[in-house]
């Protein structure tokens, strides 16, 4: 088994296509703090008007939500340290409930909203999912990729991902899109 590893830049989605996106390209296309990395951006926020373009499925689940708001909030306590030059804070003790924290929730509503605007919402199907399957991969990869490497595989997904783990692990054999790079001729 090895995945199939496509250049996102040369990629054209048709209609029947189904993907389901990484939490790390929902942190590009809707996580604005500190404008990171901004031609990475562009390439995803592109494919991202393609396959709405040709109508393509995008599904979601409860835990790439649960990803996307926890680091978007740690992102922001980050900043927020940086700020106030003070690096001894705790995120639970000083950060949540701040005024700050409350601000940032807001945001996280806003863009949580807009995502599943564009997404259909997915069971993760937890009673099908081989478990040992999920384990045997750890050793390569954490423990949320391993579970989406297993949910894409029951249901014929394409993952966009700007994730290494997904093209490094060679034990599945899924449509992995992302932003491959080129090589450096010498």
């Amino acid at each position: 088994m090895a995945a199939n590893i496509i250049d996102i830049k040369s990629y054209s989605p048709e209609s029947s296509d189904v993907f389901f996106f990484d939490n790390n390209v929902w942190m590009y296309l809707f996580c604005p703090l500190a404008s990171y990395n901004q031609n990475r951006q562009k390439h995803y926020s592109l494919f991202l008007q393609t396959v709405q373009g040709v109508k393509c499925t995008i599904f979601i689940n409860s835990l790439i939500l649960s990803e996307f708001a926890n680091r978007y909030l740690r992102l922001d306590f980050e900043l927020w340290k940086k700020e106030t030059k003070n690096f001894k804070v705790d995120f639970k003790r000083n950060f949540i409930g701040s005024e700050r924290y409350k601000d940032t929730i807001v945001e996280i509503k806003i863009n949580v909203t807009k995502i599943l605007r564009i997404c259909e919402k997915s069971p993760d199907n937890f009673n099908l999912i081989d478990l040992n399957k999920v384990f045997s991969h750890l050793e390569n990869i954490d423990f949320n990729d391993s579970y989406y490497i297993e949910m894409a595989q029951l249901s014929n997904w394409r993952i966009v991902t700007d994730d290494s783990d997904f093209v490094k692990y060679k034990g599945h054999n899924l449509d992995i899109i992302t932003i491959v790079k080129e090589k450096v001729s010498s």
